[in-house]
């Protein structure tokens, strides 16, 4: 379980970014949007989240964010010099444009808590630590650091509680490689679940990943995969009865949607006669039903684009509701729906609002930070501008 992501001059973001699914005090949806954790530090953890704000905001660089971390942690020990140039997009006004880009993860696995952080440039990996809480304190089991004005990298003394050939892992990490990489891939046990984590259990989807159906198509064949799909597009009113998959041409799968009516035969449509927002759910049930099943982060970006409002609230609740999802799913969502900006929807710690200031930076902000009322309008008042992270709109006139 994801506990909160920091990040530090990235794209759009100059300033240091805290996102979190830590809770506040406040008591709505106790039963169903919040997850115990057994720590005192963090009790309770959101299932779900979503990060609302105007076009250009910083939404997407949010997500693109994990992205990246995700990508340095499961490849950068097989980057060419090229591609590991290519993952450092700092903010590119000022001197922050040679300044390294900075990541921090906090996770939760199998009641061990792990703070992984990391620091990189274009050149070279900066700094990397990873803190682990057995217990109430840490243990700093590797801690690296390049020393500019030496051009030296030093390495602190590895923990006593963090066991293997460490200095065989140590001497197998090149500059431009992340340490958690090479001991994750040289058979570190005490590493593995970290790494596993990353590469397994934290997903993120833009808009162009869920058109593509082909990932339902290549699931589709499984029979309890398949009927638990039509339950769903059942769920939300789309009367499709069988699904299959199809040639649409030699070696060329396509998904083929059946629809029955009584005193007629069976049809079957091929996908190009489904509507857009028919797409988007099917591109949706793959990645949610195997959060769910596995206990995975999924973030999404514009998750709703051609959804009915009431069929956005109906995948949001499916993560919500404790009969459906009890292993730890997470969602991370952006969206400019602000029918979901409900409070007898979702808790005031479960909003996020991102804006972008007139010098080109992007922030991002729990909308707790304003003090909403329990009981307060939050979709009607923020679209009064009272939160900020709304667009100025001006006469085209003028």
């Amino acid at each position: 379980m994801l506990i909160g992501f920091k990040f530090k001059n990235f794209r759009s973001f100059l300033s240091e970014q805290n996102f979190g699914f830590s809770t506040s005090s406040d008591r709505m949806h106790e039963a169903t949007h919040l997850m115990p954790t057994g720590m005192k530090a963090v009790p309770r953890l959101c299932k779900a989240a979503i990060v609302f704000g105007p076009n250009a905001s910083g939404k997407s660089n949010l997500l693109a964010a994990f992205a990246t971390f995700r990508d340095l942690v499961v490849h950068s020990t097989s980057y060419s010099d090229t591609q590991y140039a290519d993952r450092h997009t700092p903010f590119r006004f000022g001197p922050s444009m040679s300044q390294p880009t900075e990541f921090e993860i906090d996770v939760l696995l199998d009641q061990v808590r792990y703070r992984y952080s990391m620091s990189y440039d274009a050149e070279r990996i900066h700094s990397e630590r990873l803190l682990v809480y057995r217990t109430g304190k840490s243990q700093r089991w590797f801690d690296r650091r390049f020393d500019a004005a030496t051009q030296s990298e030093e390495w602190a003394p590895f923990s006593p509680s963090f066991n293997g050939p460490r200095e065989m892992w140590r001497k197998a990490t090149r500059p431009r490689a992340l340490f958690l990489t090479a001991a994750a891939q040289l058979n570190s046990e005490q590493l593995a679940p970290l790494a596993h984590w990353v590469e397994h259990c934290l997903e993120i989807l833009f808009p162009a990943d869920m058109v593509d159906l082909n990932r339902v198509a290549s699931r589709i064949q499984d029979g309890n995969f398949k009927a638990r799909v039509l339950k769903l597009l059942h769920a939300v009113d789309i009367p499709i009865d069988d699904l299959r998959v199809g040639e649409q041409e030699p070696s060329q799968k396509c998904l083929e949607f059946m629809y029955a009516r009584k005193g007629w035969l069976p049809i079957w449509l091929n996908s190009i006669f489904e509507a857009a927002g028919t797409h988007r759910l099917l591109g949706l049930f793959g990645p949610l039903l195997e959060a769910i099943e596995h206990g995975k982060l999924l973030l999404i970006d514009e998750f709703d684009t051609s959804l009915h409002p009431l069929v956005a609230r109906f995948l949001v609740q499916l993560v919500n509701d404790p009969a459906v999802s009890n292993r730890g799913a997470q969602l991370l969502l952006t969206s400019h729906n602000t029918t979901l900006m409900d409070l007898s929807f979702l808790r005031r710690d479960e909003i996020w609002l991102a804006q972008l200031n007139p010098d080109h930076t992007s922030l991002l902000a729990p909308l707790l930070q304003s003090s909403p009322r329990k009981h307060e309008m939050v979709a009607k008042n923020y679209l009064r501008g009272r939160y900020g992270a709304v667009p100025l709109i001006r006469s085209a006139a003028s």
